[in-house]
């Protein structure tokens, strides 16, 4: 059984709720990354991907260099334990209609699974 232990992607990359938008694109494109986990006061709060920052920055026309990640980021993160099935994971995902999940390990997360990671399994070392 894969586990998303084996498919996730680590480390986890973060950034403040109060950064710009145009700071978390300059982030994803430095590391290479499609989403970043947005830490506000009380740890992490939501997961910010590229498609929410065309979703509903670009698309309404906002300015990236002022607007806020706490501004257009959802305030929910769904996640699972890193012993979970791959295709528990895709369940749940297609249930929610999410591309990215975080992965925990003892209710820390340690990592974030796409639906890329789920589509491109990687081989065990």
């Amino acid at each position: 059984m894969d586990t998303l232990r084996s498919q996730m992607t680590t480390p986890v990359i973060s950034i403040n709720s109060e950064a710009t938008a145009q700071e978390a694109a300059q982030l994803m494109k430095e590391k290479g990354i499609g989403s970043l986990l947005v830490e506000g006061c009380q740890g992490y709060v939501s997961i910010l991907s590229e498609r929410d920052l065309v979703h509903k920055l670009v698309s309404e026309g906002l300015d990236p260099k002022t607007t806020t990640l706490s501004s257009i980021m959802e305030e929910s993160i769904l996640s699972m334990d890193e012993n979970a099935s791959t295709s528990d994971a895709s369940s749940l995902m297609q249930k929610y209609n999410i591309s990215r999940l975080a992965v925990t390990a003892n209710d820390k997360i340690e990592g974030i699974l796409s639906v890329r990671d789920l589509a491109y399994k990687k081989q065990p070392a």
